[in-house]
C-alpha cells in the first residue's frame, strides 16, 4: 500500500499549469520533485555557500477543474492547519525559467553582502595603462611612461599579475584599474586630483542575463595636509600603494571577512 505520506509530500509539491488558448484553458497536472543539495559540510555554517536545487517533474494527468479545486482546496486546508501559509515562501518559481534561482541553483539575492576588499580576493591580475596622462605645469621628463615604469615596479615587488590589454580581455572578470587625473587649473584656482577604479565584469542579481563591467574598487587623491611637499606624481602614486595594500589584505591568509 502506498504511504500516504509520501502521497501527500508529491501532492503539495505538485504545480498546475493553465495554457490559455482563445477561449479555452487546458489543465495539466504536474508532479515536482524538488533535490537540495546539502552535501557540503560547511554550507549550514556559511551563509554565502550556495545551496544547489535539481528539479525533477512530471505530467500525472489531466484533471477536471472541480478535480483542481479540491486538491487545492485540501492542500490549503492542511497548510493552515499546521500553521503554514498557503503559498509557501520558499514555492520553487520552476516555470519563470529566466529567474535567477532557475539558472544557477540557487538565489543570490539571499546572500549577505560582500565587503569591498573582497572584490581583490584571487584576483588573476590586472591592466593598467598610465603612459598617457598629461603632465602637470612644470613637470620635466615624460610624466605617463615614468608612471607606468612605477606601477610596474611596484606591482610586481607585491607579487601582482601585470596583464596586457589583451590578457585582460581574455581573463575571466577583465580586471582593468583605470587611474584618472585631473590637472590643476591656476586660473580657475581649482586643484588636481586623481582618481582610480578597477572595473570588473558582473551579473546582476535581479537578472543575471544582465553582465555589466563596474567599479569593485576606487579610490580618491589629491592635495592633503598629510603629504605638503608630495606632487601630484606622488599623489598619483599613493594610489598605486593603496590599491597594493588592499590586494594584499584581502589575499593575506590571515584575512577575514567581517559580517
Amino acid at each position: 500500500m502506498p504511504n500516504p505520506k509520501l502521497l501527500i509530500s508529491a501532492t503539495a509539491l505538485a504545480t498546475i499549469i493553465a495554457v490559455s488558448s482563445s477561449a479555452q484553458t487546458e489543465n495539466r497536472f504536474w508532479l515536482l520533485w524538488e533535490q537540495i543539495d546539502t552535501a557540503a559540510k560547511d554550507c549550514a555554517k556559511n551563509s554565502r555557500c550556495p545551496v544547489r536545487r535539481n528539479y525533477t517533474t512530471r505530467l500525472l494527468n489531466t484533471p477536471a477543474n472541480t478535480d483542481i479545486h479540491n486538491t487545492i482546496g485540501m492542500l490549503d486546508r492542511l497548510a493552515l492547519s499546521r500553521g503554514q501559509p498557503v503559498e509557501h515562501p520558499e514555492a520553487p518559481r520552476i516555470c519563470q525559467n529566466r529567474d535567477p534561482e532557475v539558472l544557477l541553483g540557487f538565489d543570490p539575492e539571499r546572500w549577505e553582502m560582500s565587503e569591498k576588499l573582497e572584490a581583490l580576493k584571487d584576483l588573476p591580475g590586472v591592466y593598467f595603462s598610465v603612459t598617457r596622462l598629461a603632465a602637470p605645469d612644470g613637470y620635466a621628463g615624460n610624466f605617463g611612461q615614468n608612471l607606468q615604469a612605477e606601477f610596474e615596479r611596484r606591482f610586481r615587488a607585491a607579487g601582482i599579475r601585470i596583464l596586457s590589454e589583451a590578457e585582460m580581455n581574455a581573463t575571466p572578470g577583465k580586471p582593468q584599474l583605470n587611474i584618472y587625473f585631473s590637472r590643476a587649473n591656476r586660473v580657475t584656482g581649482c586643484r588636481y586630483s586623481v582618481f582610480a577604479s578597477l572595473s570588473q565584469t558582473m551579473l546582476l542579481t535581479r537578472n543575471i542575463n544582465v553582465k555589466l563591467k563596474v567599479g569593485t574598487w576606487g579610490l580618491s587623491e589629491g592635495p592633503s595636509a598629510d603629504y605638503p611637499n608630495q606632487t601630484e606624481y606622488d599623489a598619483i602614486l599613493r594610489v598605486a600603494d593603496a590599491f597594493i595594500s588592499n590586494y594584499v589584505e584581502a589575499n593575506s591568509t590571515n584575512y577575514v571577512a567581517r559580517r
